[in-house]
């Protein structure tokens, strides 16, 4: 027996919750601005320092007929001020508020998110630094 398709817009949902814990949040707004610059290509000239989701990758993750799904999102950083110091604050920032979110929608409900992958590079032109953050949210039945 295969487990039944998620519920349609589920990641829709699920981006635009996570997309507003961190915009909400005082410790990001304090380092991205009041509302936190942090886009989902919606700026084609952001000011500086910004974030971006990048990637929103879904995959099922049900078992025993049950609805579930994987989802990992990549953010990406720009900086150019405050070095690799404000690059790294900005994205323990984002982890905190990644780490701690919890999302309950349509019968499934969050078990897991957490950190995957975290890191800070300067880009080839040596203008800003890059920032990288890589999550992992994990969604089941609500009543599982």
């Amino acid at each position: 027996m295969s487990a039944p398709s998620l519920p349609s817009g589920v990641e829709a949902e699920l981006q635009l919750a996570v997309m507003e814990a961190l915009r909400s949040d005082a410790g990001v707004q304090a380092y991205l601005g009041n509302p936190a610059r942090i886009f989902d290509g919606e700026s084609d000239e952001p000011v500086f320092p910004c974030v971006e989701l990048e990637r929103h990758d879904v995959r099922p993750n049900g078992s025993a007929g049950h609805a579930g799904s994987a989802h990992t999102l990549s953010f990406g950083l720009r900086s150019r001020m405050g070095g690799r110091t404000e690059a790294m604050r900005i994205l323990s920032e984002l982890r905190r508020v990644l780490n701690a979110f919890s999302f309950g929608s349509d019968g499934l409900r969050s078990v897991l998110s957490q950190t995957l992958y975290s890191d800070v590079m300067r880009t080839p032109d040596l203008r800003e630094f890059r920032g990288v953050l890589r999550v992992r949210i994990i969604l089941e039945g609500a009543g599982e």
